[in-house]
């Protein structure tokens, strides 16, 4: 099977979780398959939050790239016992996209120079290139994009926190200024309105 399109039950969450237990100590190859199943998701992530005019400034393939070297250098602080993986990864997501925003704002160049990149950042790189390339032929995915691009405000930001970085309902309702139960009831219902794209159910968490 492909890494960069595994099958849903391979990007299941609980199986994801398992491959992460190694990823302190794991090497290139190791992150980039772990990487490869996340990608979609953060690439989706970057793209809704990435919108109009700075899109011209700031390309979500870019953040893709970024997260995956930041991630794969920070590889050894990951704590399995502490947060799952998907958490872990979006943290540092969040992180690198504010620091692209603050870059742009200082009118510094948004891209990681390549004397940067060793050896074994490049394998990851390349990974994450290859599921960059793959999501931009995919017609299905791309229309899926524009739809999610226009969700009204509340459910893009809903999908975003809770579909994407998978945060608990508590913080998603705090972010929204919801209570915990109707934070959940939207979410299920924003569930349902998507679940006709088989692949929401790939890119969001349970």
């Amino acid at each position: 099977m492909d890494p960069e399109h595994p099958s849903r039950a391979e990007a299941h969450p609980l199986h994801t979780e398992e491959l992460a237990r190694a990823l302190p100590g794991g090497g290139s190859h190791a992150f980039s398959e772990l990487y490869a199943r996340c990608a979609p998701a953060v690439h989706a992530w970057a793209s809704l939050n990435v919108r109009d005019a700075l899109r011209a400034r700031l390309d979500p393939d870019d953040v893709v790239q970024e997260v995956a070297v930041r991630a794969m250098q920070n590889r050894a602080s990951y704590d399995p016992d502490r947060a799952e993986f998907r958490a872990w990864l979006f943290g540092i997501a969040r992180n690198v996209l504010y620091q692209a925003l603050e870059r742009l704002a200082r009118g510094e160049p948004r891209r990681l120079p390549e004397g940067e990149i060793s050896v074994e950042l490049r394998s990851v790189v390349d990974t994450a290139t290859g599921v960059t390339r793959r999501l931009r032929r995919d017609e299905s995915y791309q229309r899926l994009l524009a739809r999610l691009e226009a969700l009204p405000d509340e459910e893009r930001r809903m999908l975003l926190y809770r579909g994407l970085e998978g945060l608990p309902h508590d913080e998603v309702a705090k972010r929204l200024g919801l209570s915990p139960e109707a934070a959940t009831k939207r979410w299920h219902r924003l569930r349902e309105k998507l679940q006709q794209d088989a692949i929401v159910l790939e890119l969001a968490s349970a």
